[in-house]
């Protein structure tokens, strides 16, 4: 089977285009790397949305995935606004290493988790160790906060932050934060339902069980090969599948938290056959896609489409 790869892949670029507008790109700038354009540039708020800095992870995508037409492909500068992007979160955050995304004096355990696990994945992609150590050790305070804060009832920030603190161990080789991603993980499966539900405050939600399906692909990918996680992330895409109509769409007036949208990645990563009625939906104009989405939005559900492209993009190549 051959995947259209540029249906992801467009839509991604377009939004990378996009969200480079909403980061502060001036070098000496006192908020250089910030994300967050309501406050750096608008200054209607105190404090910038911890949750913007997850163009981090778009901009890294970008710069390291090798698809035709990616413009932005081993660019100095995506690289340099990268690495001012996480040095500007990793300057922010409260004392004790967590994030604000709303409201003053907030310990998020949803930013937290979603921007470190960003964080680490743009390490990665970007030179891992060797070039980011100082930032990883500045970083370590995060994940120590992680290990003892979680949020069961929710499922896609157990998720998260389950690869962020798997993520941080293997780049470390921490064995305290690979034990914490251990418990997090059997935290996580226990919560799982028969029926392959991944709960979101108790129910079913078709757009956050995909990510959550997204996190934990990526969790199995970094080497994690539990039985129990693996047959979490078998259930849960079957559960997510079936609700995935012929274009892509899901009965969002069902859901639990009333979303609209779907994350691609853990379908491709798992070659579902839901994804072939997910690109129909896309070729439709039937489903959301990134360019569509409010600023706060668009970045996750970009980045998540831009690491679909690469995906199928090298499933393509094996054929």
């Amino acid at each position: 089977m051959t995947f259209d790869v540029p249906l992801f892949l467009g839509p991604a670029l377009e939004t990378v285009a996009r969200v480079l507008g909403l980061c502060d790109r001036k070098f000496g700038s006192p908020s250089y790397g910030c994300c967050d354009r309501i406050h750096w540039h608008y200054r209607v708020t105190d404090f910038a949305n911890a949750r913007m800095q997850e163009a981090g992870l778009l901009l890294a995508v970008a710069y390291a995935a090798p698809l035709p037409g990616n413009h932005f492909h081993h660019k100095a500068a995506i690289r340099d606004w990268t690495r001012a992007i996480w040095r500007f979160w990793l300057d922010h955050r409260n004392s004790d290493g967590s994030v604000i995304e709303v409201y003053p004096y907030e310990r998020s355990n949803c930013a937290t988790s979603f921007t470190a696990a960003c964080f680490v994945e743009s390490v990665a992609l970007l030179g891992g160790v060797a070039e980011w150590r100082d930032e990883l050790a500045q970083a370590e305070q995060t994940f120590s906060w992680l290990s003892t804060h979680s949020s069961p009832e929710v499922a896609n920030q157990m998720a998260a932050s389950m690869l962020g603190l798997a993520g941080y161990a293997r780049l470390t080789g921490k064995a305290e934060v690979r034990e914490a991603a251990r418990r997090r993980r059997d935290e996580f499966v226990a919560t799982v339902a028969a029926d392959g539900t991944y709960p979101e405050y108790g129910a079913f939600d078709a757009g956050y069980q995909s990510i959550t399906l997204s996190a934990l692909v990526r969790v199995q990918r970094l080497g994690d090969t539990d039985t129990a996680l693996s047959d979490a992330i078998r259930r849960g895409e079957a559960k997510l599948a079936a609700a995935i109509d012929d274009l892509g769409r899901t009965d969002y007036e069902h859901n639990a938290r009333s979303t609209q949208f779907i994350y691609p990645y853990g379908l491709a990563a798992r070659r579902s056959q839901a994804l072939s009625r997910f690109e129909e939906g896309l070729r439709a104009n039937a489903i959301l896609r990134p360019t569509w989405m409010d600023d706060r939005y668009c970045i996750p559900l970009a980045a998540d489409h831009l690491l679909t492209a690469w995906e199928l993009s090298n499933a393509n190549d094996a054929h």
